[in-house]
C-alpha cells in the first residue's frame, strides 16, 4: 500500500469514527443496526469501529432491549462511557464565576459558582479565584483517575477565538487579557476560549433548547446582553470571530450611555440593569413597592428573583419593570428574526427567571414588529439550561474537538492516565 493510501484509510477512519460518536451523542441510547442506517455506513464498517471503541473505554454496551417491539434478533444497545473522561466548563462573568465538570456522557458530577462582587472587577484577583476553582476541579478528578479531555472558558466580551485572548469586556473594563495562554501554562490541558453568548448558543445546540434544530439564534441576557447564531450545528462568527454582539445594536439613538461608549444600546433598555435602573427611578419617585422591605430599603440588593416574585405576588412596579423589559427584548428580537429568520430563538441568562412574565410580551411584541412571513416560521423559547448555558457550552466546545479528532483525543487520554 502506498503512503498517500495509507493517510486516506487513516483519515477515513478517523472521520467514520467522528461520525459514529457524534451518532451516540445524539441519540445517548442506540443499537449497531440503527447507527449504520443513521450514518449510511456499512453494518460490517459500524462494529469494525464500534470494537475499537469499547477497546479504549468511549463506549459501553448497554444489554438486550426488551422493551423493543423489533422482529427477530434483539439488540444490544450502546452508549458513550461516562467513565472516558471529563470535561470542565467555566464562566467568568461581570460578577460571577461559575464552574462545572461533567462525565463523557455530559452529566453534570460537580458543580460550583459564587459572587465576584466583592472583588470589584479586579482582573488579577478574579483570574486567580477563577484558577483556584478549576485546579480544585482539576484534583477531584485527578483523583478519580479520570482523564480531562479540556477546559471551555466563557468571557463577557469580544474574545479572539483563535488566541484566547480578551480584547474587549465594557462591563468589566477588562482589554486584551490573554486568558487562553493563561490557563493552558497553569492547567497544561487544550483551553477554548470564547465569548460567553457564543458558547451557550453551542451549549443549547448540543444539549438543550437548540437540538435538532439547524437554525439557532440564542439570546442572553444579564448584566450585558449579546446573542449567538448556530447554522447547522456551526457557529456564525462572522469575518474577525466577532459576530453576535446584538447588546451593542443601536436601538435608541438618543437613549443611555452604554458602557461600550455608544449610547442607545440595545442592552441599556433590555437587560438585568435595564430592569434594576426602572425599579430604582420609579421608587424614587415615590411609586410604592414591596421591593423596599425586601432589600431593608437598600436597592442594591435587588435581584431578578426577587423581582419576579414579588411581580408574581402582584407588587405593580415591579411587574411594570419587567413587562418594560421585556417589550425591549422584543423590539430587538423581531430586528433580529426579520434579519436571519432562524428557526427557533432561545432566551437565556439570569433574565430568563422571569419567563411567565417576559415570554407572552416578547412573543406579542415579535408578531406585531416582524414580518409575518419569518415570524411564523420561527418559535421563541427559553433555554433549557437558563445561566448555565454558557458553561454546558465551554463543555460542548472542547466536546466537539473531541469528537471531531477522536485519535487524537484517544492518545491524550492514555497519557493522562499513565
Amino acid at each position: 500500500m502506498s503512503k498517500q493510501s495509507s493517510v486516506d484509510h487513516t483519515t477515513m477512519r478517523e472521520m467514520n469514527l467522528a461520525l459514529v460518536l457524534n451518532t451516540l451523542r445524539q441519540h445517548k441510547v442506540i443499537s449497531r443496526a440503527e447507527i449504520a442506517r443513521l450514518t449510511g455506513l456499512q453494518k460490517a464498517t459500524v462494529s469494525s469501529l464500534i470494537k475499537e471503541l469499547l477497546a479504549k473505554n468511549y463506549v459501553m454496551e448497554l444489554g438486550i432491549d426488551s422493551s423493543s417491539n423489533q422482529v427477530g434478533r434483539p439488540s444490544n444497545k450502546l452508549g458513550l462511557n461516562p467513565d472516558a473522561g471529563c470535561i470542565i466548563g467555566a464562566e467568568i462573568g461581570v460578577d460571577f464565576i461559575n464552574v462545572i465538570a461533567t462525565d463523557f456522557a455530559a452529566n453534570i458530577c460537580r458543580e460550583h459558582q459564587e459572587s465576584t462582587i466583592g472583588l470589584m472587577a479586579n482582573q488579577d484577583a478574579i483570574l486567580n479565584r477563577a484558577t483556584d476553582i478549576i485546579q480544585d476541579f482539576q484534583m477531584a478528578i485527578s483523583q478519580q483517575n479520570h482523564p480531562i479531555f479540556g477546559i471551555g472558558l466563557g468571557l463577557p466580551g469580544l474574545v479572539n477565538a483563535h488566541t484566547g485572548t480578551l480584547l474587549f469586556a465594557p462591563n468589566l473594563g477588562w482589554r486584551d487579557v490573554p486568558i487562553g495562554e493563561w490557563m493552558e501554562n497553569h492547567f497544561h490541558l487544550p483551553v477554548y476560549v470564547d465569548n460567553e453568548a457564543n458558547l451557550a448558543a453551542l451549549g443549547e445546540t448540543y444539549f438543550g433548547a437548540g437540538q435538532d434544530y439547524d437554525f439557532i439564534l440564542y439570546i442572553v441576557s444579564g448584566i450585558g446582553l449579546g446573542g449567538g447564531v448556530v447554522l447547522n450545528g456551526q457557529l456564525m462568527t462572522g469575518s474577525a470571530g466577532f459576530a453576535g454582539e446584538f447588546g451593542h445594536m443601536t436601538v435608541d439613538p438618543t437613549g443611555l450611555r452604554c458602557n461600550c461608549g455608544n449610547s442607545g444600546c440595545w442592552e441599556t433598555v433590555a437587560s438585568q440593569n435595564a430592569v434594576f435602573r426602572r425599579v430604582r427611578e420609579a421608587i424614587a419617585i415615590g411609586t410604592s413597592s414591596s421591593l423596599m422591605e425586601a432589600t431593608n430599603g437598600d436597592l442594591t440588593k435587588l435581584t431578578i428573583k426577587m423581582i419576579t416574585e414579588a411581580a408574581q405576588n402582584g407588587d405593580q412596579l415591579a411587574l411594570r419593570a419587567l413587562e418594560d423589559t421585556g417589550f425591549w427584548l422584543g423590539i430587538g428580537i423581531a430586528n433580529l428574526i426579520n434579519a436571519l429568520n432562524p428557526k427557533r430563538v432561545v432566551i437565556g441568562g439570569i433574565l430568563s427567571q422571569a419567563e411567565k412574565i417576559l415570554l407572552p410580551i416578547i412573543e406579542e411584541v415579535v408578531c406585531q414588529r416582524a414580518l409575518q412571513w419569518p415570524c411564523e416560521n420561527t418559535d421563541i423559547v427559553i433555554a433549557k439550561y437558563g445561566a448555565q448555558s454558557c458553561v454546558i457550552g465551554g463543555v460542548a466546545a472542547v466536546y466537539r474537538k473531541v469528537l471531531s479528532q477522536p485519535n487524537d483525543w484517544m492518545s491524550q487520554s492514555r497519557n493522562q492516565r499513565s
